[in-house]
């Protein structure tokens, strides 16, 4: 597995990495390429280690600083590069870098959040998830801890789906990223009252019709995953009734409005990322026919 790396020669880097090195490690070709990007006005463009690579061209002893410190915190047994680019855009830049390497998935660190719970995405990952062809991954300092907690290891990931059709590319993807990892895999759905039913019974009704849902999904992929339903009077309050343990990753599927293979964060993934303190990792919207 490979995954492309938005690194900045700070914390955040440092968590970015760490949370790639979490997500590879164990799979088959483990393999990181970490990308300095630089403003367009800085025309720089080299690969480091060098060799024959490019590495003559490297103009500022900065960022052969920084790539050699980028390149000292990916653990033994992670095969790891670091490319440096000027780029008129940061998240196209990424995006490009992902795309050349045939990476995976991108990966950032620095997590943010509003103070009234609400997922903040900086201005990078804001545009990565709205137009990313990769899947995109996030920490924060929390989610971290979590993940040092299980020793680095990613132990479980949960897939988020919605309640109605379309969640079997999700379910897919997110089993073959489990099986690669050797981890187990949980289907949750989080239902807010208002939304589906106006009386309990109804209510119970579509739980129990999701969960049957779902478990017919994961029985004709012949996946072997715990199916959590959970309901709330809010989003937030469903939220809040899930568990998670060390080493937990939550991976979430796009938008519908999204096009093809490309990402579009909708208000109610804000909603569950908000909810969130484990690393989580953003889908493109696939095949939604199923």
């Amino acid at each position: 597995m490979k995954l492309l790396v938005g690194y900045t020669a700070d914390e955040r880097g440092a968590e970015a990495i760490e949370l790639a090195s979490a997500v590879v490690a164990g799979t088959v070709d483990a393999s990181l390429r970490i990308a300095i990007v630089l403003p367009a006005a800085t025309p720089f463009s080299a690969v480091y280690p060098g060799g024959d690579h490019g590495y003559e061209s490297i103009l500022s002893a900065q960022v052969d600083a920084w790539a050699a410190e980028a390149l000292a915190l990916v653990p033994a047994g992670i095969s790891a590069a670091v490319v440096a680019r000027s780029v008129p855009s940061i998240a196209e830049g990424l995006i490009e870098l992902g795309q050349e390497s045939g990476a995976h998935g991108i990966v950032l660190g620095g997590r943010k959040r509003h103070m009234g719970g609400f997922f903040m995405p900086g201005n990078i990952a804001n545009a990565l998830l709205h137009s990313s062809p990769l899947p995109v991954f996030m920490s924060s300092p929390s989610s971290l801890d979590s993940l040092r907690n299980a020793e680095g290891q990613i132990t479980r990931l949960t897939c988020f789906v919605g309640d109605r059709p379309g969640a079997r590319a999700v379910i897919d993807l997110s089993a073959r990223v489990a099986e690669a990892r050797k981890a187990k895999l949980r289907v949750a759905t989080l239902v807010a009252h208002k939304d589906v039913a106006d009386s309990i019974d109804q209510l119970d009704a579509h739980v129990q019709n999701t969960r049957e849902y779902l478990g017919q999904v994961t029985a004709d992929l012949g996946i072997d995953a715990q199916i959590e339903v959970v309901s709330g009077d809010t989003i937030d309050a469903a939220a809040a009734q899930l568990s998670w343990q060390p080493g937990d990753l939550a991976l979430l599927g796009s938008a519908r409005l999204a096009a093809h293979r490309r990402l579009f964060i909708g208000p109610k993934a804000q909603r569950i990322l908000g909810n969130l303190n484990v690393p989580i990792g953003v889908i493109p919207t696939l095949d939604t026919t199923r």
